[in-house]
């Protein structure tokens, strides 16, 4: 998490250069619009882009709008990455704990077969299978 937290500035940066990047491309798309003449604010905005300097106040006005969609598009994609992440981390931490109960009974049966061999006790088939793992 801490790593993430550094990167915040560049993540800043390259987010608002995106935006007026977008809002531009907007803006320059509304101007070429044939199909917007019909829609009033699609129309509104492509009319603004054909006076002086409208393309760069209609990029200006599609600004604001355009980072919020951007901004929550990144919120999602982070949000969802971190998401699988723990859920990953979460899982190997229990398929790790598994792991590591398997072999400690492995571990504790190997312990106890050596025990009573040690002790000189005769081991019957139905311990024996209880010793190897395959009756429980």
């Amino acid at each position: 998490m801490r790593d993430n937290e550094n990167n915040r500035p560049t993540w800043r940066f390259f987010d608002g250069s995106v935006s007026i990047s977008v809002s531009m491309l907007l803006a320059v798309l509304l101007s070429g619009c044939q199909g917007c003449q019909d829609i009033p604010l699609l129309d509104y905005l492509g009319m603004l882009t054909s006076k002086d300097d409208g393309v760069i106040i209609v990029a200006t006005l599609l600004l604001f709008p355009t980072s919020l969609a951007l901004y929550g598009v990144l919120i999602m994609f982070f949000a969802a990455k971190e998401f699988v992440e723990k859920r990953a981390a979460k899982r190997g931490r229990e398929e790790g704990r598994e792991e590591g109960r398997e072999e400690g009974r492995l571990a504790e049966r190997a312990r106890i077969q050596r025990e009573l061999e040690a002790r000189g006790v005769t081991v019957t088939p139905e311990l024996a299978g209880i010793l190897s793992g395959e009756s429980q």
